[in-house]
């Protein structure tokens, strides 16, 4: 039988809410604790689900000392995930851990050497990845659909109150958010332009905060793209247009153009396929039931993170890495750090390393 992985939740916020409804559901994982500094907070979680038998712990420390663990679940402010990481790999720990893996390549890259040096596992979380329209369309441009790839272009344009960046004192902030409407948000759609284009060769960015006066970081972004198979893009991510709309993806070349908006928007090629049509019957974005996230932080489904979360699990019971193991998930956070320094320098193009 498959190796059943006993897990542990770091972090009871609401992306920690989530791993903590998935995981009891998964025949790869059993949830046996959970660790908040606020255990009032992980208690609801458990009741909220219905999950009964699973210990609260306030501190990691006492965690480890009191339970066996296969992997833990890191589900705290970006910033924190190092030093997380770093004591349950020293203990032989596996990682799964929420986007971003942290907030610079340089952290990054430690978290990776670490995984390496103390022979364990690690992956970030991409769900968008698992979006049926997502991988429709990457799977049409893996098969060559597209012709010669020429633009491809995503769109966040979501809506965050003050009060969202209030509480714990720790959005919005450089040194545990890593940036803002980019690194917190628009991550997710990053990341799946480069997973379905390919590498991006550089970048050019203009970035504020537009409305959020009390936020270090930005909340609206405009970058274009250049990628390393000489395709351009354009990248927007804000948490400043009310009322907050779920994003859009699209992808075009010399054969075809497709769209992912809530489901497959558009998805017609000079080639048509008998199935063309079948999907975007499917995944007609009139069928969604969610902004995705657009409106608020909670108006999204736990689907995509319960496909991500099983993938993990299920490739490092066949001895292989995981679709977001360390080194894909740094991908993301290199591209975000270019778009910073682009706007650090007042556009200036800047290569992605």
């Amino acid at each position: 039988m498959a190796k059943q992985w006993r897990a542990a939740v770091i972090g009871a916020g609401l992306v920690g809410d989530w791993h903590v409804r998935v995981l009891p559901k998964l025949a790869e994982t059993k949830l046996v604790a959970v660790c908040d500094a606020d255990v009032s907070r992980a208690n609801a979680s458990l009741a909220k689900h219905q999950v009964s038998g699973v210990p609260v712990y306030q501190t990691t420390a006492e965690m480890y000392r009191k339970e066996e663990l296969d992997s833990v679940h890191i589900c705290t402010p970006s910033g924190s995930h190092l030093e997380i990481a770093g004591e349950a790999m020293a203990l032989g720990k596996s990682i799964v851990c929420e986007k971003p893996l942290e907030i610079s390549t340089e952290r990054v890259d430690q978290m990776i050497e670490e995984a390496k040096r103390r022979s364990v596992r690690i992956a970030g979380i991409f769900q968008n990845r698992w979006n049926e329209a997502n991988r429709t369309i990457r799977s049409a441009t893996e098969s060559g659909r597209f012709g010669r790839l020429t633009w491809a272009g995503s769109f966040t344009p979501w809506y965050r109150p003050d009060k969202y960046y209030a509480p714990g004192g720790w959005r919005g902030t450089w040194k545990m958010d890593g940036g803002g409407a980019v690194m917190n948000q628009g991550i997710h759609q990053i990341d799946l332009l480069q997973w379905i284009m390919g590498p991006v060769k550089r970048v050019s960015a203009y970035a504020a905060s537009r409305i959020h006066d009390t936020i270090e970081v930005e909340d609206t972004m405009s970058c274009a793209l250049e990628f390393a198979n000489g395709a351009f893009g354009t990248f927007v991510s804000t948490t400043a247009m009310w009322p907050g709309s779920p994003t859009r993806l699209e992808v075009g070349g010399e054969k075809g153009t497709a769209v992912s908006e809530n489901g497959l928007k558009r998805f017609e090629f000079a080639e048509k396929q008998p199935a063309d049509a079948d999907l975007l019957e499917r995944l007609n974005p009139a069928k969604a039931t969610n902004s995705g996230g657009g409106k608020s932080a909670g108006d999204a489904g736990v689907d995509l993170h319960s496909l991500n979360i099983g993938s993990i699990y299920r490739a490092w019971n066949e001895g292989k890495e995981a679709e977001t193991w360390g080194p894909e998930a740094r991908k993301a956070v290199a591209i975000v750090q270019a778009m910073y320094e682009s706007v650090r320098g007042g556009g200036t193009s800047v290569a992605v390393r």
